[in-house]
């Protein structure tokens, strides 16, 4: 639980479980990853949910009961969902891309709806989407926002007809957009300053640099999914003329220069997570073993504050992903 911002630590307490409403589904976390927005939002650094608030927008379980209106054969199904909410009538929302909406209702686990940092979770049953049953719950919350938000970055690669990328951040984000982008044959530089993830991608057989400075301006598409204000400028000057700059760790650059965009007739283009689409995209390619994953580390619930701690240090090589057992299932066990 957040009961402030800005935090270092989470509150574990008991709740009273919710009751699914009008075509809601009551879910059984099993688990739920650890996303570097959880630790921006503790920090006072990205959005600001009104506390007391459940994290956790990365969940994956089981469907444990349903509301009025929806369909009783959703019990049992595992699910993951889309954790943008929008309004339902823009035309954003009519094609898709509600995490476009100019009128959001919630980013579930973000802000607006409580998240998947608990034992049960409500999430409208349009938004949800069927787990293939190749996938863990561990590895499904590894996908659920990074991989998404991957997914849609390699489309916007692709579609330019680029084959020379380099990808700023080799977090789990990075390493997974160099893995899609790998299996349809582009040329992939991967840019990351932690030891132990370039070793993990060094290990995937993917090429590695510590930091932006080392690389010659020779590529055709440059993604940013670090959100370092320096990585902007010196991701720019890596750009041929007509080159791409995507947008997908966002920052604020107090100082930018973009002589470098007109000189070279650049092109921006932002990156806003994924869509339904993306993500069963994601699913897909990961069940058929198409990519791999990032090495996954797992904490219980109740040690969710080591996981951050964790975190915060540079310690986790992979993903991050909060496993949850349940009470009944403890009384089962014993």
């Amino acid at each position: 639980m957040l009961e402030a911002i800005p935090a270092d630590r989470l509150t574990v307490c008991s709740v009273d479980s919710p009751a699914p409403g009008d075509g809601e589904l009551l879910i059984a976390v099993e688990a739920c990853g650890i996303c570097g927005t959880d630790l921006h939002i503790l920090d006072g650094r990205s959005y600001r949910p009104e506390p007391p608030f459940v994290l956790g927008h990365e969940p994956v379980g089981l469907v444990d009961a349903v509301g009025t209106g929806t369909s009783a054969e959703w019990i049992g199904r595992r699910v993951t969902l889309n954790l943008f909410e929008g309004c339902g009538h823009c035309p954003a929302c009519a094609s898709g891309d509600e995490r476009l909406c100019p009128d959001l209702v919630a980013v579930r686990g973000v802000i607006g709806a409580w998240g998947g940092f608990a034992e049960h979770m409500l999430v409208p049953a349009r938004l949800t989407i069927d787990v293939p049953p190749e996938l863990s719950a561990a590895e499904v919350a590894t996908l659920v926002d990074a991989g998404a938000t991957a997914a849609n970055a390699a489309l916007a690669v692709t579609e330019a007809g680029i084959a020379r990328v380099a990808v700023v951040g080799g977090g789990p984000l990075g390493l997974l957009l160099a893995e899609i982008l790998r299996a349809r044959d582009l040329a992939v530089t991967v840019v990351e300053p932690l030891d132990v993830r370039r070793a993990v991608l060094r290990e995937l057989g993917h090429t590695v640099a510590q930091n932006v400075e080392s690389l010659d301006p020779s590529f055709e598409a440059v993604v940013d999914c670090a959100g370092v204000p320096s990585v902007v400028q010196a991701g720019l000057s890596l750009l041929e003329p007509h080159g791409l700059f995507l947008v997908v760790g966002y920052c604020t650059v107090s100082d930018l220069d973009l002589s470098v965009v007109a000189r070279r007739e650049l092109r921006i283009h932002g990156v806003r997570s994924g869509s339904r689409e993306h993500l069963s995209q994601i699913l897909e390619l990961a069940a058929n073993r198409e990519i791999r994953l990032p090495p996954i580390s797992t904490w219980d619930l109740d040690e969710i504050n080591e996981a951050l701690v964790a975190l915060r240090s540079g310690q986790v090589a992979g993903k991050a992903v909060i496993q949850i057992t349940h009470r009944e299932q403890e009384a089962w066990r014993s």
